[in-house]
């Protein structure tokens, strides 16, 4: 009855884990997706929303002609610049679609019989540290960004825009990147006890 029971519960563990793997891969590939869709069909849209953002603390990407229209950025902004925009924007989704991957292939070993092995619960643990550290890259993409503006601008118009912010969904990020972390040092600890255990039955 116990082999019928574990039988059971080894296939439920393989098509739940199986699935949920295939689920968290096909959301990060609809977020990496989904950002060079909208980058490819509306990439006028989404550089005129930027140089929106940044012109509201530099005057000097408005027309001075014409009053709230921006500088046209087809006159201007050279390819290398608008190539270095697009590459910064893609790093936050990156690193999310990246930690997802890891989320997945951890649920893929759950399905085969991995529970709770070192590597597992290695990936547990970079899950966490990327989910504490993701929320930082937004900032810091913002900064990298005005940067990269400041290439075709004149040395006098230069832009450094330094931002730092902590919002709801960036603390619940922390939040849970912390107590992935703290579970993962809590299976690993279990594991080690359990290893010693099994040493002396």
């Amino acid at each position: 009855m116990s082999t019928h029971i574990n039988g059971l519960a080894l296939q439920r563990m393989h098509w739940i884990g199986l699935l949920a793997a295939i689920l968290v891969w096909v959301l990060g590939v609809t977020e990496v997706g989904g950002n060079a869709t909208i980058w490819f069909f509306k990439k006028d849209e989404m550089l005129a929303g930027l140089l929106y953002a940044f012109a509201e603390g530099s005057p000097q990407l408005l027309d001075p002609f014409v009053e709230g229209a921006l500088l046209d950025p087809d006159t201007w902004l050279s390819s290398m610049v608008t190539a270095l925009i697009v590459f910064l924007d893609f790093l936050p989704v990156v690193l999310s679609a990246y930690a997802l991957w890891l989320t997945g292939l951890f649920f893929l070993r759950l399905s085969r019989g991995e529970t709770w092995t070192g590597r597992n619960i290695r990936v547990l643990w970079r899950v966490g540290i990327l989910c504490i550290v993701s929320p930082a890259t937004y900032p810091l993409v913002e900064t990298l960004q005005g940067l990269a503006l400041s290439i075709d601008l004149p040395p006098g118009d230069r832009i450094f825009q330094f931002s730092i912010g902590l919002s709801s969904a960036s603390a619940y990020e922390i939040i849970k990147g912390v107590l992935l972390c703290i579970f993962s040092i809590i299976m690993r600890d279990a594991k080690v006890l359990s290893d010693e255990q099994s040493q002396y039955i």
